[in-house]
């Protein structure tokens, strides 16, 4: 019988930032095409009381475009598990969390689904911190 291993022990931590690098550059790939095809498509049409507006979110699509880049360049850096990695990769997610919240209205479920991801993948990162002792 094998003893059980202890938490933070070495395979589970290079599992952590592989995982959320991976899961972080999933979701800049997708922001980064999804606002890519926004751009291309156009304003957006809003119906309001007195009829149908067309509404310019170009500036932040860009912004979205950014976010998503740079959330995939992190995830790319967290994979490899460099010190200080992680928190690059945290703050650039943060970001993208924040953005993809701004643009909630024009894409709401995929938009949903992109925040939980990046939630999970800043989760994996913090509980890497912490069991690396490493605040970076």
């Amino acid at each position: 019988m094998s003893a059980p291993q202890a938490t933070g022990t070495a395979p589970e931590r290079t599992r952590r930032p592989a995982l959320a690098g991976g899961l972080l550059v999933a979701t800049g790939l997708t922001d980064a095409l999804a606002a890519y095809g926004m751009l291309r498509s156009g304003s957006f049409i809003v119906l309001g009381e007195e009829g149908l507006y067309p509404v310019d979110v170009t500036g932040w699509i860009w912004l979205h475009l950014v976010a998503g880049a740079a959330v995939a360049l992190a995830g790319l850096v967290a994979i490899t598990g460099r010190r200080g990695a992680a928190t690059v990769a945290i703050g650039c997610a943060v970001l993208a969390l924040a953005v993809d919240l701004l643009l909630l209205p024009y894409a709401p479920i995929r938009l949903v689904l992109v925040a939980a991801i990046d939630a999970a993948a800043i989760r994996l990162l913090l509980r890497h911190r912490r069991a690396t002792g490493r605040s970076e």
